[in-house]
């Protein structure tokens, strides 16, 4: 290398580096002012969103373009952005309450994100930006420069704190500058990003997305067959158990994120550098073909949540992706059951819905597409026709973070006067404005069903002995959690009918006094039993401990019909330490 070429990538390394220091500082400025009576929340608002945008899009794409390109190109992404977060601050009472939004905050990074590799070819040449091969090249560059980047700012931080650590021993403290002062710690993660950013870019002979791609290749046929049995386990399994869960959906639209991506890997940029081997190939096709199914059941754990609870604006948010993701499944189902030309049918695919998703994103913050007003008036609705109790309402949510059509929400609510339980509704609404944490609001409701999930739970609940009674609220000491997991237990009932729960009595501890101590016993959905000994005071649960088998020296997890057998009698309490279950073979005691 000349020394004149040795100077101007000397030159672009410190001007990428003074680049992300001041992006860095910049962003600890903003940060550190942002209750400043000062500047007003919209402009706070619009400049920290700027600030943000601009630097990250500069950074991306400084190299591949000039740097008076990048800087200049940068604006035509960063401004209407920040036009569009501007009119989403709207929405909320203080404008810089969206800062604390996660779901307008994802609507802004999948459009900054998805549009800046559009914006780079388009700067690059504006009669070949819709090019596929141009897109998927850029796409990665810019994915492996910040994920390399960033990694080596970690690397960096470690090497800057064993450095500090070492020169305190003989008590030089210079380098602490860097860990006490915030603005410091900002200017240099800043500074040692751009940097990073400009060095990979040097050497993208070396660093190239290929490895990558390559070794993702090799992920398709592992993928496909835990997809396939997933697929054929849930006929034996049951619908009902797959969509048990709270993050069922999250679960689903992140596997079928992972396969879309991984077809999209394995055809690679062009039909020439596309998957050869014929296995991997066979793979990726039968990943397309399941891809409908996956993303179906995504779109129904999200339907099955609306129905039950209503929208919220994470559940539009979590629709709109299911909905994506459904029409990126069938299209390539299609394409590769059409089979002539269908890896380029894909990556046209590609390019359409990324387009759809820039456009939709860009909607998540106009007045077309208000997902807060959309939730409002589902609770309302479900509420008014008596779907869902007060204490399943989003008050909180709507006091203090659905925005303004959140609190108009909540007057709706108060101006229910003829409701019978108006009194209830009023004082929900009155500690929901006094609590300004969405977990104590959230424990004060669990609080409050707590006393009726109690009562329903022991109305369910088998003792053993028959002649034992508990109290109606005898778990009302314990955590809702706890409550639910075990109700759920009782309400997966027995092939005979019978509860799938049932309280065992019996002294399990040295020195317990009858009726003291018993074994629960419940059905876990997973075709076993499970069991936990609970202390009782005065017909009370006082405590809860796992259990234990100290001949098997395991912790316990029983067959599906111990409950069957507890039920009938099949069991006895032996005296060891103190008394022990004895039930299918195994012996349960309580665990220290």
């Amino acid at each position: 290398m000349s020394f004149r070429q040795a100077n101007q990538v000397a030159i672009h390394r410190l001007f990428v580096a003074v680049l992300g220091a001041g992006a860095g500082l910049a962003l600890w400025v903003l940060t550190d002012n942002w209750d400043s009576p000062f500047i007003a929340p919209a402009l706070y608002l619009a400049i920290f969103v700027f600030v943000f945008v601009y630097s990250l899009v500069v950074l991306a794409l400084i190299g591949p373009l000039g740097s008076v390109r990048a800087l200049l190109g940068a604006l035509m992404l960063a401004v209407p952005v920040t036009i569009l977060a501007s009119m989403a601050g709207i929405r909320f009472v203080m404008a810089t309450d969206l800062l604390d939004n996660a779901v307008i905050l994802t609507a802004i990074l999948i459009l900054v994100l998805f549009a800046t590799p559009f914006l780079s070819c388009w700067l690059s040449n504006r009669q070949t930006w819709l090019q596929y091969d141009l897109l998927f090249d850029t796409a990665w560059v810019i994915t492996v420069r910040y994920a390399v980047a960033w990694v080596f700012v970690g690397v960096f931080w470690l090497a800057l704190f064993l450095s500090n650590a070492l020169l305190q021993l003989v008590d030089v403290r210079f380098l602490q500058l860097f860990f006490n002062n915030t603005w410091a710690t900002f200017t240099l993660t800043g500074a040692v990003l751009g940097l990073a950013l400009a060095v990979i870019y040097e050497m993208r002979a070396m660093i190239s997305p290929y490895l990558v791609l390559r070794l993702l290749r090799l992920m398709v046929p592992p993928v496909l067959a835990v997809l396939t049995i997933f697929l054929a386990a849930i006929p034996l399994r049951g619908l009902s158990e797959v969509f048990g869960g709270f993050s069922t959906g999250a679960t689903l639209m992140a596997a079928a994120i992972a396969g879309i991506s991984l077809v999209s890997t394995a055809l690679d940029r062009d039909d020439a550098m596309a998957v050869k081997t014929r296995g991997i190939r066979l793979a990726t096709q039968g990943l397309a073909v399941l891809l409908p199914l996956l993303t179906i059941l995504a779109v129904w754990s999200v339907f099955l949540r609306v129905q039950q609870y209503g929208w919220t604006p994470e559940r539009v948010l979590a629709a709109t992706i299911a909905g994506f993701l459904l029409v990126y499944g069938v299209s390539y189902a299609a394409a590769v059951v059409l089979r002539t030309n269908w890896m380029v049918r894909i990556r046209q695919i590609n390019v359409f819905m990324a387009l759809a998703i820039i456009v939709v994103s860009a909607l998540w913050m106009t007045p077309f597409l208000n997902a807060y007003r959309i939730a409002v008036n589902s609770q309302l609705t479900l509420f008014e026709q008596g779907d869902i109790s007060v204490d399943q309402l989003a008050l909180w949510e709507m006091e203090h973070e659905w925005g303004r059509v959140g609190r108009a929400g909540v007057r709706s609510i108060e101006a229910m006067k003829d409701r019978p339980d108006y009194t209830e509704i009023m004082d929900k609404i009155e500690a929901t404005r006094a609590q300004t944490s969405r977990y104590r609001a959230r424990l004060e409701v669990e609080q409050s069903i707590i006393p009726k999930q109690s009562e329903i739970l022991v109305s369910m609940l088998p003792t053993r002995p028959e002649s034992f009674v508990l109290a109606s609220d005898a778990f009302v000491d314990l955590p809702l959690y706890r409550i639910n997991q075990w109700l759920k237990g009782c309400q997966r009932t027995l092939a005979d009918g019978r509860a799938g729960c049932v309280l065992i009595l019996g002294e399990f501890t040295p020195d317990a006094a009858p009726g003291s101590e018993a074994m629960l016993l419940y059905n876990d959905g997973n075709d076993q039993s499970r069991a936990h000994f609970v202390a009782l005071s005065d017909d009370k649960v006082a405590d809860v401990k796992e259990v234990f088998d100290p001949v098997a020296k395991t912790w316990v997890s029983l067959p599906a019909d111990a409950i069957t057998k507890a039920l009938d009698g099949e069991f006895e309490v032996l005296p060891r330490q103190g008394s022990a279950l004895h039930i299918g073979g195994q012996v349960l005691e309580p665990a220290n």
